[in-house]
């Protein structure tokens, strides 16, 4: 756990080539230091020079300090090339009083290559590694030309076998311990770059979809609202120069009454969406009666219905409630599914909002007559598409009530479905579970 806490990646220092390093500093560090100090007790036992015996101890304890100084201050390179001038004299003394080229001194310079290639970092990785093999040769040339004297205290071949084993079963562990800890940092630094690189490939996508409708949303405001500002402006000009009789002025003022109920819904639903869509805008909670607000979204569309000689009928099943309900966005969506009956439903027809409020499910159910809606466009139903649609007098839709209803439901997690009788009946179902 000592070892293995250090080198918990999170998504801040994943890519901080500095901080693995420090952290596999700091395991080499203690595993120099119970290396040594091993080494030193092996040695004893071994009837060694008590000089590379005490040598080996004595310099083990630079080591800890060096663990605890990384561990708080940091300065990794700092630490790590002055363990290394250590690390080498150690291994001067091991060779001069550890039997020279017949002694486990060859096994040292190994290690030493890789802790500096894989630790230090710019012109001083190679600084130590030409060095330290220029230190090798030169002692092992120097001792076999006889340029210089080592001390022999192999009683035997067995007595140097068991040297060499240990100092190569403590150097093996040790290097293997190093690597897989690189190794396992490299590996756990892959997958949280794989799942950084998942998220961001997500949001993207999210991004792009997103832009995408908006590019579509702009394309449909842009076709709706282009043709009846255009004709206000024209007609306008022409009232301005008194270009119409009498008669024709009626005519007029209705045609731009239809088109500023046409403006106004169109605003009014981009304006929904783009709240909808802004998903940090928080969603307020208001007590009030279901009966009520049944009664309230029948008297807000009464006028437009009786427009067509529509009439709006409501139903009750079940006791009325005061409740804590999303008062404001369902009743966008009642007056979207109110105005898509009105739209579609044939004159002098009848329109029918239920209200049903059994144990714990409250629906709210609107049905018109007209044409059934097909398996196809059922699929795509609640999809963001730019699309025109008139209704049976002439009405021209936007596109966008039915996908903004969808998405208002869905966030305030309520259940808006369609369903049709078969018999020229279409029927949108809010529902939810209460409680």
């Amino acid at each position: 756990m000592l070892l293995t806490k250090g080198l918990i990646l999170s998504e801040e220092n994943v890519t901080n080539l500095e901080f693995i390093q420090k952290q596999i500093s700091i395991i080499i560090s203690l595993l120099a230091f119970v290396l040594l100090m091993l080494l030193g007790i092996s040695d004893l036992f071994l009837g060694m020079s008590p000089v590379i015996i005490w040598v080996k101890i004595g310099l083990s304890f630079p080591f800890i300090i060096a663990y605890f100084f990384v561990s708080k201050y940091g300065r990794v390179q700092l630490a790590l090339n002055v363990l290394l001038v250590l690390a080498h004299v150690v291994i001067c003394f091991n060779f001069f009083y550890n039997d020279g080229n017949d002694g486990p001194t060859i096994y040292a310079f190994f290690l030493m290559l890789v802790v500096s290639s894989l630790l230090i970092q710019g012109w001083l990785k190679g600084v130590w590694f030409i060095g330290s093999l220029s230190m090798f040769f030169f002692l092992f040339y120097a001792e076999s030309q006889g340029y210089i004297q080592v001390e022999q205290h192999y009683k035997g071949a067995q007595n140097q076998f068991i040297d060499h084993a240990i100092t190569i079963m403590w150097i093996s562990m040790f290097v293997f311990t190093v690597l897989h800890f690189f190794i396992k940092s490299y590996q756990n630094q892959s997958q949280l770059l794989n799942k950084i690189k998942q998220r961001q490939e997500e949001s993207l996508e999210e991004v792009k979809m997103l832009n995408d409708q908006k590019n579509k949303l702009i394309a449909l405001l842009s076709h709706d609202l282009k043709n009846p500002i255009g004709m206000l402006h024209t007609t306008l000009g022409l009232v301005d120069k008194d270009a119409f009789e009498p008669g024709e002025m009626e005519q007029i003022l209705r045609n731009l009454k239809g088109q500023s109920f046409h403006l106004n819904k169109v605003l009014n639903n981009t304006l929904s969406w783009v709240m909808t869509e802004l998903e940090d805008t928080p969603i307020q909670l208001h007590q009030i009666s279901l009966k009520e607000l049944t009664q309230e979204m029948r008297e807000m569309m009464l006028v437009q219905a009786q427009e067509k000689n529509q009439s709006i009928e409501t139903s009750i099943e079940g006791d009325d409630r005061n409740i804590s309900l999303e008062i404001n966005e369902i009743k966008i969506i009642l007056k979207n599914l109110l105005d898509n009956a009105i739209k579609f439903s044939p004159l002098n027809s009848t329109i029918n909002l239920d209200l049903k409020i059994i144990e714990e499910r409250l629906s709210w159910k609107v049905c018109n007559k007209g044409v059934t809606i097909s398996m196809a466009e059922q699929k795509e139903l609640f999809s963001f598409r730019a699309r025109t649609s008139y209704g049976t007098k002439k009405e021209k839709g936007t596109g966008v009530g039915l996908p903004l209803c969808k998405r208002i439901a869905d966030k305030i997690n309520f259940d808006l479905k369609y369903s049709s009788s078969g018999e020229g009946h279409n029927c949108f179902k809010l529902s939810k579970k209460l409680g």
